[in-house]
């Protein structure tokens, strides 16, 4: 059983989760079509379609003299951990409820929106007028403890898991449910394997809500949105084994009006690495600090880095890596960037960078994480996961009197005269917060969740988010109102690794596909990239080159796919080729062996294929021109043939052959961890308006605030989270300054 496992009986919380707007919706009727509105008396069925999460929701209504007597709806491309809650869950309260107009399901707003306006939209073809009631279930269900499980956050057979601290053979989070002839009497956690950090706050509310609520329609922790769908899913069967009507336990708690307000020196949006970091100088300096984070749980993206980066740390000098200076860094980013980072600021963050190493990790050395654990020429690694927060927060920094409201979201700066002086923003159940402060520090992580600021500002949406889906561009938006201006280099912090949006590459070997050389091509079947680049210059030239392509198709033969599930990359590389690359360990493993499993997958999804020549294979892949394709084919040929790349110069060792098919195209995509670079700062990490100039109360840290990066990112890793890092901490010395002053 598991450790943190509990018995709920008693209080929990809840809200009600809200409907955005949606896109328009397709509407047919099947039978009974009424040519004017009547209050009651119509009959027939009636189907609408809305755009969902990954495809087409439609809604079907059956009515009866103006009563609703069935709904389905149906959505085949919907995440079936997610969306399928809200396809169970939403078509029995509408009809219980005799209407279109209810609640969403909390964690599958797209799903749910799709549902409501399909469902509206039919209904409005039927020309009538539904009445809505009161829902009233009488349960008859069989008294006893009741047994459901789903998958959450990872999926059987996953590899990635276990990097995060989950155990190496995942197994489905299971739930026991007890209940009695009318209610849910107790709901207990007893199995998951889900991210250690993320589970927690889900075992500790969602089965407390449930019991409490006598609903499974609670709201998911933000956050953490997979871990909850797969508790109240494994909910969900174990009340439909029992026999419940769950139209009787979908209702929705109604949003609290209750309203607090607080008043402090400095207010933190955001608890990462830059919000940590900016509370652990405040908490030093003794200032009246409050923390806003709208997850449910601590560290924001940063829980999935492995580490960061610091220049002449202690940790450095220990280990004798030491010998990469500030003076050398500062030329080295600043000539890779061609002098488009903001100067001041890269020199700012270089020279703090090692001092706010130190400090961190005298913190660590308090808890019982060991922190930083190796210290490379600049990256400090730390581990993944969350404890590195959680033990900050429980054993240094709210101890000191600096309180951490989860489950808070900002959503507009309080602007007085021209000057920032606090935040407006609401808690999960609905309560309205009002933060009057001194100053303000934003640090929400970006926009890598919100596909809309992605077409805005990136030109298109077509990315794997590896990050945290809850990073919307909340804090850049706010500072945009208050009269803050971007950066002219905001980016996606791209990853190394291919991905695809329909099958998730990223939870096997499938996402190292473009580490072993293979020829890669663009969407007209021309050849575009040194493929050399994904693996030795893979974060700068190898993933803009595929950023800019959109997507790209990587071919290789039967052989060479059956060599890599026995052997991983020494199947396809020699030995020193791979020595000489200096590849990350997880990727050189002795067997990729999901591989099998993830390309009948792709291929089944229309995003692989599979032919017995190259010639078959441009037309099954289906390019506009094969002419186009064909003369790739011919020309990359004879680069194999040659050994030779008068083009773009790949290296003979990188060049595995296309001799014998069968052949297979994988279509991958850019997997990022998020964006980087947003409101334009000073070195001291003050928020610039249109002019250049301060807004005064408000700094912006970590990857909402832009001057330290520049596109493509830096060659090297950790740049983000010992910017993050070092960024709070220098907003938060400028804060301090200011009110002694």
């Amino acid at each position: 059983m598991l450790a943190a496992s509990m018995i709920a009986s008693a209080a929990g919380c809840g809200a009600s989760s809200g409907s955005d707007s949606t896109q328009a919706a397709a509407v047919e009727t099947t039978e009974g079509a009424v040519t004017a509105k009547e209050s009651a008396g119509v009959s027939g069925t009636f189907t609408g379609a809305a755009e969902g999460f990954g495809g087409e929701v439609t809604v079907t209504l059956t009515i009866e003299d103006g009563i609703l007597t069935d709904v389905t709806a149906e959505g085949a491309d919907e995440t079936e951990d997610v969306g399928g809650r809200a396809l169970e869950l939403m078509p029995q309260t509408m009809t219980a409820a005799n209407s279109v107009e209810v609640d969403g399901v909390s964690g599958a707003t797209v799903t749910s929106n799709a549902i409501l306006e399909a469902a509206a939209q039919a209904l409005d073809a039927s020309g009538g007028v539904l009445e809505k009631q009161e829902i009233a279930v009488e349960q008859h269900m069989k008294p006893g403890t009741y047994t459901g499980e789903a998958y959450g956050k990872w999926k059987e057979g996953t590899i990635e898991g276990e990097r995060f601290g989950s155990p190496a053979i995942i197994r489905p989070t299971k739930v026991e449910v007890t209940v009695d002839e009318t209610s849910i009497l107790s709901v207990e956690v007893t199995d998951c394997s889900d991210t250690p950090g993320f589970i927690e706050p889900c075992i500790e509310r969602i089965p407390a809500a449930v019991v409490e609520q006598q609903s499974v329609a609670v709201d998911a922790v933000t956050g953490a949105t997979l871990t909850s769908q797969a508790i109240l899913t494994g909910i969900t069967q174990a009340l439909n084994e029992a026999g419940a009507d769950l139209a009787g336990f979908s209702q929705v708690a109604a949003a609290s009006q209750e309203s607090e307000e607080y008043t402090v020196d400095l207010v933190i949006v955001g608890a990462g690495a830059a919000g940590t970091m900016a509370a652990v100088e405040a908490m030093e300096a003794g200032i009246d600090t409050l923390v806003l984070e709208k997850c449910g749980k601590l560290g924001g993206t940063s829980v999935c880095s492995t580490g960061f980066a610091a220049i002449q740390s202690e940790q450095q000098k220990a280990a004798g890596t030491d010998t990469y200076t500030v003076e050398s860094a500062f030329q080295e980013l600043m000539d890779f960037c061609k002098w488009r980072s903001n100067a001041a600021l890269v020199y700012n963050v270089l020279e703090e960078s090692g001092a706010v190493a130190d400090k961190i990790q005298s913190y660590w050395d308090q808890t019982d994480n060991p922190g930083v654990t190796t210290a490379g020429v600049t990256a400090h690694n730390t581990g993944k996961g969350t404890d590195k927060f959680n033990v900050l927060y429980e054993n240094i920094i709210e101890p000191s009197g600096i309180p951490v409201m989860l489950e808070t979201t900002a959503k507009s700066l309080i602007v007085d005269d021209g000057r920032v002086t606090g935040v407006e923003a609401e808690k999960q159940d609905g309560t309205s917060v009002t933060v009057h402060a001194k100053y303000v520090l934003v640090c929400t992580g970006g926009f890598g969740g919100n596909d809309e600021m992605l077409i805005e500002y990136l030109g298109n949406d077509n990315f794997y988010l590896n990050g945290l889906s809850t990073n919307v561009g909340d804090g850049i938006n706010m500072c945009l109102e208050a009269g803050a201006s971007l950066s002219d280099e905001i980016s996606p912090h791209l990853a190394e690794f291919c991905s695809n949006k329909n099958v998730d590459f990223y939870a096997g070997y499938m996402k190292f596909i473009n580490q072993a050389g293979f020829l890669a091509l663009d969407p007209s079947g021309e050849r575009f990239v040194n493929e050399e680049f994904f693996v030795t210059q893979a974060l700068s030239y190898g993933a803009s080159a595929l950023r800019r392509v959109g997507y790209a198709y990587i071919i290789f033969t039967q052989d060479q796919l059956d060599a890599m599930v026995e052997n991983g990359l020494w199947g396809v590389l020699s030995e020193e080729t791979i020595e000489s690359l200096k590849l990350r360990e997880r990727i050189i493993v002795p067997s990729y062996y999901t591989l099998n499993d993830e390309m009948e997958a792709a291929l089944a999804a229309g995003e692989a294929w599979k032919a017995d020549s190259l010639e078959e294979l441009g037309e099954a892949i289906g390019f506009e021109d094969q002419s186009i394709y064909q003369n790739a084919i011919s020309d990359y040929l004879t680069v194999l043939e040659t050994g030779e790349d008068p083009l773009f110069g790949k290296r003979a060792d990188m060049m595995p052959d296309l001799d014998q098919g069968a052949y297979y195209a994988v279509k991958v995509i850019s997997a990022i961890d998020g964006t980087y670079n947003g409101i334009r700062v000073n070195a001291n990490m003050q928020a610039l308006d249109q002019d250049y100039q301060p807004i005064e109360g408000l700094y912006v840290a970590g990857q909402d605030s832009g001057g330290f990066f520049s596109y493509p990112y830096y060659e090297g890793v950790g740049w983000t989270q010992g910017y993050a890092w070092t960024s709070g901490d220098i907003a938060a010395k400028h804060v301090i300054s200011q009110l002694q002053q």
